[in-house]
C-alpha cells in the first residue's frame, strides 16, 4: 500500500486561557489532542463535529496558519514545519483553502482577474497575456465566463463568489484543498451546484480534499472517509458507509441521529439504530450540561479498530 499523501501525526494544539482571578492558576485549552489522520491521493476526508470540537483548528494547522503545540503534519512523508521544511511559497503550492464565507474572502477593491492573477505573479508562474489566459481558463473550469475577470466581487451572487474562491484556490495547481464549510453560507439550491462542481474538479484534476463540515448530508455525499471529533479528539474514524451505517461511539450516534430524515418521518422508520447504553467510565454524556471542561481533560487514549479501516475510541 502506498504512503499517504498527507499525514497528521499525534497533533495537539493548546491555547492559554485568561486567568479566572488575578492570582489564579494558568488554564490551558486543549483545542486539539493527539489527532492522527491520513489523507490519500484522490480522496475526500471529512472532519465533522459540533462547533468548538477542534476541526477548524486542525485544518488551520494543516495549512500552516496555526502552530501546533506538538505533533507533525507530513506531506509525502516529509514534515511541513521545522528544519528543511518547505517555505511558505512552496507550501502554498501543496495545499490551498476554500473559505466558508464567499462574501468576506474576496477583496472588494480588486477585480476578479486581478485577484486570480496576483498569485501567478507572486510565484513567478505567469504575467501579462499568459496570466490572463490562465485566469480565463480557470474561470471557465468553475462555470463562469472569461469576461467576468473584469468585474468586482459585489457584482456576483454568493454561489458565483464561491466559484471564484474555488478558482483562486486552484490557480497554483495544488494537490490538496482544505474546504472549510464551503457551502454552509449558500442557499440550499446553490449548495448542490457547488458540491457537484467540487466533485467534478476532484475527478478531472486529481485533487484530494479535507472537508470541514457540520452538515452530514453534504459529508455523506462527497466523502470517502469521515473523522468525528469531540472536544479536540477523534472519537471515530473510517469509511463513510461504515461510520454512517454502523456508528459505534455514543457521540457519533447522537450526531447522526440528530439529522432529520424525511423518509423516516414519513414511514416511521429510524435512520440509525437506537444508541446502546453508554458503558461506565466513558466521559461522553448525552446531557450537554454534563460534558467535560475542555481545559481540564486528560490525555487521549488510542483508537481501537473494530472493522476494516473503522476505528473508535472506546475509553470515552
Amino acid at each position: 500500500m502506498s504512503a499517504p499523501l498527507l499525514e497528521i501525526r499525534d497533533l495537539s494544539v493548546h491555547f492559554t486561557l485568561p486567568r479566572q482571578t488575578p492570582f489564579g492558576p494558568k488554564r490551558i485549552l486543549r483545542a486539539v489532542q493527539g489527532v492522527n489522520l491520513t489523507l490519500n491521493e484522490g480522496e475526500c476526508l471529512s472532519i465533522v463535529g459540533e462547533s468548538g470540537c477542534g476541526k477548524s483548528t486542525t485544518a488551520l494547522t494543516v495549512m500552516g496558519l496555526q502552530e501546533p503545540t506538538s505533533g507533525q503534519v507530513l506531506y509525502r512523508g516529509k514534515p511541513l514545519a521545522g528544519p528543511g521544511a518547505p517555505g511558505r511559497k512552496e507550501r502554498a503550492r501543496i495545499a490551498q483553502m476554500v473559505f466558508q464565507d464567499p462574501y468576506a474572502s474576496l477583496n472588494p477593491r480588486q477585480t476578479i482577474g486581478s485577484t486570480l492573477a496576483a498569485q501567478l505573479a507572486l510565484h513567478g508562474i505567469a504575467r501579462g497575456s499568459e496570466a490572463r489566459d490562465r485566469v480565463a481558463d480557470m474561470l471557465t473550469r468553475v462555470g463562469l465566463q472569461p469576461d467576468h475577470a473584469g468585474r468586482f466581487p459585489h457584482e456576483f451572487s454568493g454561489g458565483q463568489r464561491q466559484r471564484i474562491g474555488i478558482a483562486r484556490a486552484l490557480m497554483l495547481d495544488p494537490q490538496i484543498l482544505v474546504l472549510d464549510e464551503p457551502v454552509s453560507a449558500l442557499d440550499v439550491s446553490i449548495q448542490a451546484q457547488i458540491i457537484n462542481l467540487l466533485m467534478d474538479l476532484q475527478e478531472s484534476m486529481g485533487l484530494s480534499y479535507i472537508m470541514i463540515s457540520h452538515d452530514l448530508s453534504v459529508v455523506e455525499h462527497v466523502s470517502d472517509r469521515v473523522a468525528v471529533m469531540y472536544f479536540g479528539r477523534v472519537v471515530e474514524e473510517g469509511g463513510w458507509q461504515s461510520v454512517f451505517q454502523r456508528p459505534t461511539h455514543p457521540y457519533t450516534r447522537r450526531l447522526i441521529g440528530s439529522v432529520p430524515d424525511a423518509e423516516a418521518i414519513l414511514t416511521g422508520a429510524r435512520r440509525v439504530p437506537d444508541p446502546a447504553p453508554i458503558p461506565e467510565g466513558r466521559r461522553f454524556s448525552p446531557d450537554i450540561s454534563a460534558r467535560p471542561d475542555p481545559s481540564d481533560m486528560p490525555e487521549p487514549s488510542s483508537l481501537t479498530e473494530i472493522g476494516p479501516g473503522h476505528r473508535v475510541r472506546l475509553a470515552d
